[in-house]
């Protein structure tokens, strides 16, 4: 199967399965992306139409579901890859290396990893690059399709970014030229591709080019955003007028940061936190001008990871270095009798892989800040004597956003204060007390949702015909949850799982269980 370029599914190298027409590809698509993991219809229909849909937009995607199995099916090629329904939705199931995107994914993560020197790290990047045929979704048209399609491309750019690094910190520079300057030209305002750039043509002996290269970064970060190069990108050109001919990193050093983390979790839109995310929005410096920590405080099952990732999704754009979420899970222990219970299970939150997961004690502050300098790309410096300062180091001035999900203790926050200055900080917690006498925070306390605002949430999940259908079962359903965002949707996810179910046979049963 494969998405890193034109979309295609081969049951053999000689056997191309035939997927459809577009619509249909696009399902395809949808799916592969997001292989092993349940996808709801309501969602294949956002993604597919994004505004308007057809009224026939469900049974058209039920057709386009069963041609799909047909179409996998016929295939035979040993891999086991099926359609199958699950819990109300669809779900491609198929070993994930079958994939191109996911063996890229893969093979990048090994590469990343902690014991992997810079020799293999290399050339993994280069085995996770050869996934690539060119502009990926090829074939697949609308919203989903691009927005997904710029991800992926910020993904291979961080790869690709992180190779070139590796190679030339390795002694490669002049084989590299062509492929640096053609990066370069599309991507001229990436700071990370100019600064490879500028060593390459350095190590070449190519050193007033490599100048005149910075000078028309400056220029044209000047002239389009108002701003000056990075510190990292001054600093290395400064070495270049010193005509110093080593630009090796082969100690630990502050001022690399080569590859740019995409970590956030899929976004769900949050229904009546509209006041909440422009609280967000407005926190911006304290009165010093220094940067603000975001605090998002409440119990849990209150919907606290849920708007982060949405705000952090909002204003991603704002932190090009990257966005870095830490799930911490220090709460975990309690949160399931803290939650108003209901028929079913509560969803489990998943974060990327890699994260630090939390324990019965909190995580160590210093174990955050090693997977915040790792997931840049940051070589770590063994020991934990002066981890702190060589992080803040390698942190100022760098434009990222790091949530802290689920946050136990100060010391979890402070080891990367004050770091971010260029960068912003939020933090989800059960207890904002927790974090008092740490630095400058604006605290956003959130509350129950209000009736009407959990009945649009329900609406959003069932649909607005199945929630007016039953008026009174729905305002028992939201008592019996108790408002809690976590509670209504268990409640939502087991009326999805029985669409013939009656909302007033699911009150019963839930009364039935509370009582």
């Amino acid at each position: 199967m494969r998405l890193l370029g034109p979309v295609e599914y081969r049951a053999t190298a000689e056997n191309l399965i035939e997927l459809g027409q577009t619509k249909q590809r696009c399902i395809f698509a949808m799916l592969a992306v997001h292989a092993n993991e349940v996808v709801m219809p309501d969602e294949l229909i956002n993604w597919a139409w994004t505004a308007d849909p057809p009224t026939s937009a469900r049974n058209m995607i039920h057709s386009y579901i069963s041609r799909l199995r047909s179409a996998l099916e016929s295939a035979g090629d040993g891999r086991g890859a099926t359609l199958r329904r699950r819990h109300g939705g669809y779900v491609l199931e198929t070993d994930p290396d079958a994939i191109d995107l996911h063996r890229f994914r893969r093979t990048v993560a090994s590469a990343r990893a902690a014991d992997a020197d810079t020799r293999t790290a290399t050339r993994l990047l280069r085995e996770a690059l050869g996934n690539w045929r060119g502009r990926p979704l090829g074939g697949v048209t609308g919203e989903w399709a691009a927005r997904t399609r710029s991800l992926l491309e910020q993904e291979r750019l961080s790869a690709l970014v992180e190779c070139h690094e590796g190679e030339l910190g390795l002694g490669g520079s002049t084989g590299l030229l062509d492929e640096l300057h053609s990066l370069a030209d599309l991507y001229p305002e990436n700071e990370l591709v100019i600064r490879n750039l500028m060593t390459g043509l350095h190590r070449s002996g190519r050193r007033t080019e490599a100048i005149e290269t910075y000078e028309a970064l400056r220029r044209r970060l000047a002239d389009r955003l108002g701003v000056d190069p990075a510190r990292q990108t001054k600093a290395l050109h400064a070495t270049v007028l010193r005509a110093d001919p080593d630009l090796g990193t082969a100690e630990p050093r502050a001022d690399m940061a080569p590859s740019v983390p995409r970590q956030l979790p899929r976004s769900i839109r949050c229904v009546g936190r509209e006041q909440e995310l422009a609280m967000l929005d407005r926190a911006v410096t304290a009165a010093d001008g220094g940067p603000v920590t975001r605090v998002i405080e409440g119990p849990p099952g209150i919907g606290k990871t849920a708007l982060a990732v949405q705000w952090a999704h909002r204003v991603a754009h704002r932190f090009p270095d990257g966005q870095i979420f830490v799930a911490l899970h220090g709460s975990s222990a309690e949160a399931q009798h803290a939650c108003p219970r209901v028929a079913g299970p509560v969803p489990v939150r998943q974060g990327p892989a890699g994260q630090v997961r939390g324990t019965s004690t909190p995580v160590p502050g210093h174990d955050v800040l090693r997977f915040v300098l790792r997931s840049l790309g940051v070589t770590v410096p063994p020991g934990g004597t002066g981890l702190v300062t060589f992080g803040q180091s390698a942190l100022t001035d760098l434009r990222v956003l790091v949530v802290l999900d689920d946050l136990a203790s100060a010391e979890q926050l402070e080891v990367l204060l004050p770091g971010l200055s260029a960068g912003a900080l939020l933090v989800t917690t059960r207890d904002a007390g927790r974090l008092t006498g740490v630095g400058a925070l604006r605290t956003i306390g959130l509350q129950r949702l209000s009736t009407r605002q959990a009945q649009r949430m329900l609406a959003g999940i069932l649909g607005e015909r199945r929630v007016e259908a039953e008026p009174g079962a729905v305002i028992r359903i939201i008592e019996l949850c108790d408002r809690f965002p976590r509670a209504l949707s268990a409640a939502a996810e087991q009326a999805l799982i029985r669409p013939r179910l009656p909302l007033t046979d699911l009150a019963a049963a839930m009364t039935a269980r509370t009582g």
